[in-house]
């Protein structure tokens, strides 16, 4: 039996791939996709695209109602936010990513829809207070204490799913690495490497890497198996920040970074950002984001293999994809 899904976030990087997936099963896809867009990938896919701003509740409840009475009980995929360390995007991350989510499932609750899925993020969950302190779904979160605006709307936007009192399932994807993405931070960090702009010092953190590929695989099983009310880490091993720079430089065959920095420097680096950043904002290595280079993101992701089914990709083998892609396509200059 065909079945229906309408999708937020479509036109993003993991919501680009999911639409993908849907079409290939065989799914008929509605997105919501704001005027002015770049809507051709998904229109030569034949997505349906309804035009709406997720912060315009109006669109949303409308756009969701128009599917509810055209298909039988579809599935709700959210999948749109918006990810920024920049200072001056802590408003729009809160209209986006918590009340463009409050928007959502306000429109669910009016409509006959089927199983929502919110594809959220590890930083719901919280982080590692050391490098080898292992977190699951059920940990204390921690992460109200950074003063990082992506990880406290984030966190935000999964507590109102999970208070919906929906059929609602989460996933919660470490950084992603893969093909596409012409925005995505892990291809920016690429670029950073094969430009030499890390051969010295290397942030002290860790990041828990996942391919896109299985992002959408672990999020189209947590919508099918996945037990409602709960939520699935999608992470594959837990990787220092100076291991991924030298993996990535070897893959691109440029100098490896050195060392990792020591703490005391990388919490300076922090100062001056935070300095330079109220003379004049910046755009990438800003404070909220030199905060979260230091520090650790280990996940326990036994709940979506044991439950689920998901068995991902190894990290090494999919950052070398991901380099061949970006080489082929010429995104590395």
């Amino acid at each position: 039996m065909t079945r229906a899904v309408f999708l937020t976030g479509a036109t993003g990087f993991v919501g680009g791939h999911l639409a993908a997936s849907f079409v290939r099963d065989g799914w008929r896809v509605h997105a919501l996709a704001r005027e002015g867009s770049d809507v051709a990938t998904l229109e030569a896919l034949g997505v349906r695209l309804h035009r709406g701003d997720l912060r315009d509740a109006r669109a949303v409840a409308a756009s969701i109602a128009r599917v509810a009475s055209d298909e039988k009980r579809p599935a709700i995929v959210h999948c749109a936010a918006v990810i920024s360390y920049r200072t001056r995007d802590a408003e729009l991350q809160r209209e986006v990513n918590v009340e463009g989510t409050r928007h959502v499932l306000d429109a669910c609750r009016r409509a006959p829809v089927g199983r929502l899925l919110h594809v959220s993020s590890v930083v719901a969950v919280g982080y590692s207070r050391a490098a080898g302190e292992l977190l699951d779904e059920d940990a204390e979160f921690n992460g109200a204490e950074l003063g990082v605006d992506y990880v406290t709307t984030k966190r935000a936007a999964e507590e109102l799913v999970f208070a919906s009192g929906l059929d609602a399932v989460a996933v919660n994807p470490g950084a992603i690495f893969g093909p596409g993405g012409a925005g995505a931070n892990t291809l920016r960090f690429l670029r950073q490497v094969a430009h030499g702009k890390f051969t010295l010092l290397a942030p002290p953190g860790s990041i828990a890497p996942v391919a896109v590929e299985d992002v959408v695989l672990g999020a189209r099983l947590a919508l099918e198996r996945g037990r409602s009310g709960r939520r699935y880490l999608l992470v594959e091993s837990a990787q220092p920040l100076v291991e991924c720079f030298r993996i990535a430089a070897r893959e691109l065959g440029v100098a490896p970074v050195r060392a990792r920095a020591p703490a005391w420097l990388w919490s300076a680096v922090r100062a001056g950002a935070g300095l330079v950043d109220r003379a004049r904002p910046l755009e990438l290595l800003t404070p909220q984001a030199v905060r979260m280079l230091g520090l650790h993101f280990v996940y326990d992701a036994g709940r979506a293999r044991r439950e689920l089914g998901w068995t991902p990709e190894p990290f090494e083998r999919v950052l070398a994809r991901t380099i061949e892609w970006a080489r082929a396509e010429g995104r590395l200059d």
